[in-house]
């Protein structure tokens, strides 16, 4: 027995080699299975992101074709872009073209931006009256007459009184009594008047529009209605330039009133001029022309102030800090128009 155990011995320990080889032979194939298995998930995966991601792009491009091939007005084709950033960026380059390499200060090409939103204003409003959006323009004249109307009768008042001191003090010396109303007038019809609610219009009105316009830049509400398919010159500038250019001479004439009204009780309650002789004078030597020369410098700095201040409004950057920059900068160059402008108006109206 023990020898017939020692014949089988060796056999057995070559079943157990076979049994060994053929694990290690399975275990081989299942571990490559596996790795198969992975793989083919992994480009599966692969596979279904080329996939979502091509799915993606035909998407865009379908909306893209969908909307180029929809119909659109011709105004809303116009006003693709922004009608103030098309100037913004015109007088940019023209700036960087005349200048070669250097970069112009933001003064120079918002200015110049500027001046075309000034010829783009006059332009319309005279040769496409229709596109002017009249009850965006009745708001805004209800808006900037009433607000501006108490202040401008206040200084104007002041201002008539303080000149009745100067006038009656010295006048009296001379014994031109009888000349002071006239002078008075013509004081506040030619000058005083149209520039002093200018000056009230740039401070109440300009620094609003200014600050209201560059909120809107800066949070993008002007890129907004170019999307919808409003021109933002049309909707926005062109009604504040009218409703300025509107006001102002009807505030101007009132003022004219209130401040020749307040300088005849001054002199009658403190130097004893009768209110008959002020009036007298003021009628003799005021003429229809100086009503229409205030007319016309009244026009002229309301239209000056609000595109200055629409100008700078409109090409506001940095955020809040751009907005407070925009509408001082708007207030401060207005003023200094205001008195360019003057100066010219009246180099004009009295060279002869």
């Amino acid at each position: 027995a023990m020898r017939a155990r020692a014949r089988a011995s060796p056999r057995s320990l070559a079943l157990k080699r076979v049994d060994a080889t053929r694990t290690r032979a399975w275990t081989r194939c299942a571990r490559e299975k596996t790795r198969r298995a992975r793989r083919g998930t992994t480009t599966a995966m692969t596979t279904d992101a080329s996939k979502l991601e091509r799915a993606r792009l035909d998407g865009a491009r379908r909306g893209a074709a969908t909307r180029a091939a929809a119909p659109r007005r011709a105004d809303v084709a116009e006003t693709a872009d922004s009608a103030v950033a098309r100037l913004e960026g015109a007088a940019r380059a023209w700036a960087t073209r005349t200048l070669g390499a250097w970069t112009p200060p933001k003064f120079l090409w918002r200015s110049a931006a500027t001046g075309l939103l000034f010829g783009s204003v006059l332009y319309r409003c005279a040769r496409q009256p229709r596109r002017v959006n009249w009850e965006q323009t009745l708001q805004q004249i209800a808006r900037v007459g009433p607000q501006t109307l108490g202040v401008s009768l206040l200084t104007s008042s002041f201002v008539g009184m303080v000149f009745t001191i100067q006038f009656c003090k010295e006048f009296a010396k001379v014994g031109l009594k009888n000349a002071i109303g006239g002078l008075l007038g013509l004081a506040f019809a030619r000058e005083l008047t149209p520039v002093i609610c200018a000056i009230v219009l740039t401070g109440r009105i300009g620094s609003s529009i200014a600050a209201e316009l560059g909120t809107m830049q800066v949070t993008e509400q002007v890129d907004q209605l170019t999307v919808l398919g409003t021109d933002p010159v049309d909707y926005l500038v062109i009604p504040r330039v009218i409703a300025c250019a509107v006001s102002l001479p009807i505030l101007s004439i009132i003022s004219f009133a209130q401040a020749l009204g307040a300088s005849i009780l001054l002199a009658d309650l403190r130097y004893g001029v009768s209110p008959n002789v002020i009036i007298d004078s003021a009628a003799k030597y005021l003429e229809p022309s100086d009503i229409g020369i205030m007319t016309a410098k009244s026009i002229a700095f309301g239209a000056v102030i609000a595109v200055i201040s629409c100008g700078w409004g409109t090409t506001t950057t940095g955020g809040a800090k751009g907005v407070g920059e925009s509408t001082t900068a708007s207030v401060v160059i207005s003023l200094t128009a205001i008195f360019v402008v003057d100066f010219v108006l009246s180099l004009v109206f009295f060279q002869k």
